[in-house]
Order: C-alpha cells, then structure tokens, then sequence
C-alpha cells in the first residue's frame, strides 16, 4: 500500500480486500514506535506519541497501484499531545486534501509503493512565539505487509517534502524550501490485504 520510489511504475493489476462494509479503515501507531518529521536542512526534529490516520480502500481490482487507499484524515500531535521540537517547542499538524497511497511492487505478502498528495500544516509555540508552516510533496519509501497490517513509511533517501508558506517566529527551525523526511509506523485496523500478481 505505501512506498518505494514515486516514479517507478506500477505493476498491471492489484487487488484490495477490505473486511470494512464501508471500506472505512483506521490506523494507530505501533506500539512504542515514534512519527518523526526531519528537517534536512536545519537538522530540527519534531517528535511525537500521538498520530493516526483514517481513510477509505474499497475492495476490488485495480487496472494499476495508483489509488489503493485515500487517507483523508491524519493526526499528528494533539493539543493534549503535542509533538515536541527543539528549543521546547511544541507541535500540531492537520492535513489540508486527501493524501493517495500507492503501489509499486508485491511480493510475499508485502507491498511497497509510495504516499503521495502530502499536504499539510504545522503549527508549533515556543518560549519565542508561535509558527506556522506547510509541508507537502510525498513519502517515497516504506511498505505495507498483509500478515500484520502495518504500514511502514520510513526515510526517504532524497527526501520529497518540501517546507514552504512559513509564518511567525519559527526560530530558524523550520525555512521556506527546506527538505524533510518523514518516518512512522501504523497499525491498520480492520487488517487490508493488497496483492499483485
């Protein structure tokens, strides 16, 4: 369902099986694994505990890996848990459009692909002031595996997302065009299974 290189192409057909009636699924973190968003740039990191997504993969045949699964909502950090920064900052972000998660190959039960649609906005407070800022472009690397129903997005090695729109005081952390990975690891529940023949 999720990540290798954007620009390699899909296999010819996939199949989805989502147990949902409405095709609806959820995804939690992993126990005891962090979400973190890198600036390459400036080296800051945010961090956090707290992060979800939920979205839709309707059962059926697809010509392609594009579209396997919309994620139309994210969590990443909440006001009660807030991702955490440097200097003390503290982070929320929400995601402005619905995000596509695509395939790229299958074998043995896992999937790789990529995220794509990324579009989101931070918005962080420190002993400095407030910021805001938007990242978008997409995660590249990273998999789904059908036995467990986790979605692995990790570190892309040419990072994808790109920092722009940046407002307030961001204390150098956060800079318009700066790069960024993102790296988390979900639980998707009800367990999706994706296949390529």
């Amino acid at each position: 369902m999720t990540a290798t290189t954007a620009s390699a192409a899909p296999q010819a057909q996939w199949t989805v099986t989502n147990p949902a009636a409405d095709d609806k699924f959820t995804a939690a973190p992993v126990a005891g694994v962090t979400a973190v968003l890198s600036n390459v740039n400036t080296g800051a990191q945010l961090v956090c505990t707290t992060y979800a997504a939920s979205g839709t993969a309707a059962d059926g045949v697809r010509a392609s890996g594009a579209g396997l699964a919309i994620i139309q909502s994210t969590t990443f950090g909440t006001s009660a848990s807030p991702c955490t920064g440097p200097l003390g900052s503290r982070w929320t972000a929400r995601n402005n459009a619905p995000m596509s998660l695509n395939g790229t190959s299958y074998s043995a039960g896992v999937s790789k692909g990529n995220i794509t649609g990324i579009d989101i906005t931070l918005t962080g407070s420190s002993l400095l002031g407030s910021c805001t800022a938007k990242v978008t472009g997409s995660a590249n690397t990273g998999s789904y595996t059908n036995g467990t129903g986790v979605l692995d997005v990790q570190a892309d090695a040419t990072p994808a997302l790109t920092i722009s729109g940046v407002t307030g005081n961001c204390a150098g952390l956060l800079n318009n065009g700066d790069k960024a990975r993102y790296t988390a690891k979900y639980k998707v529940t009800p367990v999706i299974t994706v296949t390529s023949p």
